[in-house]
């Protein structure tokens, strides 16, 4: 059965996505819509990573091309045009944006910080752990999780009732991840305010353009009038940069330069100038938009048709109560070449799908009622 979170909201707006349309079969990923491409157990199609299945769109990849020809010179030529660019669509001072080589390495800068500084990382469970939260694991700083409330939203009022004067840092991942929840926007700008004179706030938006819930809201205006919120942006998702690593910290001057003092990596010249041509592209982005709420909802009906309970997604991936653990769903899935999410504590009944593009969703719905149902 379903929760209350099942309500179906088509996307609005345009469908002028003539350069969307013209990648939709370009991209080099498995695809049941690539001629000659069959799904293996070896190359298998993937709904496990939260990835773009469309690929950077060809605007982006003309303008990477071109890139090469200024490739050669230090200093990241386009890192101005593009803090430009991220500046005028946010509405925020160019000093107030940091570009990395994508959100990751703030996540792990952020978790050095707190490693140099002391203290604990107060954060929601399940999050997103690849990043953050297994970097802190490896330094050996103390971690304190607060279980996602029944309806797996993340609950503010137990965080806060979690807090203590260890507390370094708090981190939030808002959508979520692995579920595809959001926190209201007045909630959580109330809840950063009040955390924030006490320890650093750090708010995840990789699924930022996703969200089409009015009562959402990017903690960025906030971050840059605050010396202790940080709010980090992605390349990786919608503009299908996984691969090429461009992400963005939004704060406070000095605490952007605390976190550009730590880091090691240099942003690459290739993926400066193919992020400024996608961002550039809202054709593209409201075709991926688009594309993948078809495939969500392709998912919600497989859901409700055999009565699995789900958490209505404000990402590309949704989370599913399977009634069997997580990890014989992945191998069951994978006999037929699909590779789905891993299991995520302490949910292992439940299952992360990405959504891939929809006629590769359509395949995952019919092999999930041959493995599953039949």
């Amino acid at each position: 059965m379903t929760n209350n979170l099942t309500r179906r909201h088509w996307l609005k707006g345009t469908t002028a996505v003539v350069s969307g349309l013209l990648l939709a079969n370009s991209a080099s990923a498995q695809s049941v819509t690539i001629d000659g491409y069959t799904p293996t157990p070896e190359n298998p199609i993937h709904f496990s990573s939260n990835e773009n299945p469309y690929g950077i769109n060809r605007t982006a990849r003309k303008a990477m091309n071109k890139a090469y020809d200024v490739s050669h010179l230090y200093g990241g030529p386009g890192r101005r045009e593009l803090t430009d660019l991220i500046a005028s669509i946010e509405k925020v001072p160019t000093e107030n944006i940091l570009i990395s080589t994508g959100s990751g390495e703030i996540l792990n800068t952020l978790a050095l910080i707190v490693a140099i500084e002391g203290g604990s990382i107060l954060a929601p469970n399940p999050t997103f752990d690849n990043q953050f939260m297994a970097y802190a694991e490896r330094m050996g700083i103390n971690k304190v999780r607060v279980p996602v409330a029944d309806d797996m939203s993340i609950d503010l009022n137990a965080m806060r009732a979690a807090m203590t004067d260890d507390v370094k840092i708090i981190y939030l991942c808002n959508p979520n991840n692995p579920t595809p929840t959001i926190m209201h926007g007045e909630e959580l700008r109330e809840f950063c305010l009040e955390m924030s004179r006490r320890c650093y706030v750090f708010v995840d938006e990789a699924y930022y353009e996703y969200v089409n819930d009015p009562n959402y809201e990017t903690m960025v205006p906030l971050a840059i009038e605050n010396e202790n919120i940080i709010v980090t942006r992605t390349a990786s998702k919608i503009h299908g940069f996984a691969g090429v690593r461009i992400g963005f910290g939004f704060g406070s001057t000095a605490i952007l330069r605390k976190i550009k003092n730590h880091l090691t990596g240099t942003v690459n010249t290739i993926g400066l100038y193919g992020a400024i041509a996608s961002y550039k592209d809202k054709a593209y982005q409201e075709f991926v938009l688009r594309k993948n709420q078809e495939s969500l909802e392709i998912l919600y009906e497989l859901f409700e048709k055999h009565n699995l309970r789900y958490i209505e997604s404000h990402t590309n991936f949704t989370y599913v109560e399977m009634g069997i653990e997580a990890k014989e769903v992945g191998e069951r899935f994978r006999k037929y070449g699909i590779r789905v999410g891993r299991p995520f504590q302490p949910f292992t009944n439940w299952c992360r799908i990405s959504t891939g593009k929809p006629e590769d969703t359509r395949y995952l719905a019919e092999v999930y009622e041959k493995e599953f149902v039949s």
